[in-house]
């Protein structure tokens, strides 16, 4: 029985694009080292067995459990803090993926690497390359830093919680600390269990390569044939599964269209985007493209290849130097 998981936690909304990452999750892993979870939250009776049924058939573990199991959480997202309580008791080790990710390489290379007891890895968040910069960009982060009292030093740590690789005993003590600081946190941190896991979790953190948290706007400045990514993550509106727009191309898109031929049952989960909406994420995505080729060029690229080299967990891919 594997020791090792890549779990999703979803709720209705997020059930599909989940789906679609954990089945090319199972894809780039080996069967008989790593299960792959997907964890449900509310979902009612009709669906639970549709899906039970899906999963089943391509050998992906599908649980599901009440907002009472989750401490009745505001948010499905911080269903991540119980993932200790959530997972089978055998799994030491597991890699929490979000559900706007695609898995477009092997994560055996990721899995196999052993992890300090109570220690976890993620990546540096992208907005904290930004900090030490005079623009609105590193304006408004440094703001949420120092509202979260976060020393400078630990705002350039500052981590994206998106994809995480953790031993489980340690996860333990981390999401229930982050979970009752939450609780005592007055007004609610912007971004729910990422600002309460940074505040909790900096000390334990390994970094780890942007290979595995590979944010899609890094395309609109060619990262992706340096880092070369192994997990797509689609951090901000539009989706890929909403339309075939930049920096994306149609290989991210086309995914969502092959499931839904292969498993037409599944057509109802896909949320359509309506054409007034594409024409305007069109434009803006045209636009984001080039000023984030204007604002992420030069020196704060130079600070994520820095990092990508002195990572603690490496991608395992060698570029020239």
């Amino acid at each position: 029985m594997p020791e090792v998981c890549i779990c999703y936690t979803s709720d209705v909304g997020y059930l599909f694009p989940s789906f679609v990452s954990a089945l090319q999750a199972r894809r780039n892993t080996n069967r008989n080292l790593t299960d792959i979870l997907l964890i449900g939250i509310d979902i009612d009776p009709e669906l639970q067995k549709n899906f039970s049924k899906l999963c089943k058939k391509n050998d992906i573990v599908f649980l599901c459990y009440t907002a009472s199991d989750i401490d009745h959480a505001p948010a499905t997202t911080l269903a991540r803090l119980f993932l200790d309580d959530l997972l089978p008791s055998f799994y030491k080790r597991f890699l929490y993926v979000d559900g706007d990710t695609q898995i477009r390489g092997d994560l055996d290379r990721l899995l196999n690497q052993p992890l300090a007891t109570g220690t976890f890895a993620a990546v540096t968040d992208p907005m904290s390359f930004t900090l030490g910069d005079d623009d609105q960009i590193a304006r408004s982060f440094q703001k949420h830093c120092s509202s979260l009292g976060f020393s400078d030093r630990d705002a350039k740590q500052y981590f994206n919680a998106g994809v995480i690789y953790a031993d489980r005993a340690g996860w333990g003590r981390i999401g229930r600390e982050a979970w009752k600081k939450f609780g005592s946190l007055q007004p609610k941190p912007s971004y729910l269990d990422q600002d309460v896991l940074n505040l909790v979790g900096l000390p334990h953190r390994l970094t780890m390569s942007f290979s595995w948290n590979f944010p899609i706007f890094f395309r609109n400045i060619s990262l992706d044939p340096i880092i070369a990514p192994c997990i797509y993550h689609f951090m901000s509106s539009p989706k890929p599964w909403d339309a075939n727009l930049p920096p994306w191309d149609v290989t991210a898109s086309s995914p969502y269209n092959e499931i839904i031929g292969a498993f037409p049952e599944l057509a109802s989960y896909r949320k359509r985007m309506s054409p007034t909406r594409l024409l305007r994420y069109t434009l803006q995505q045209r636009y984001k493209r080039w000023l984030e080729r204007r604002e992420w060029s030069g020196e704060r690229m130079q600070r994520i290849l820095a990092y990508e080299q002195n990572a603690d967990i490496k991608s395992g891919f060698k570029t020239d130097e």
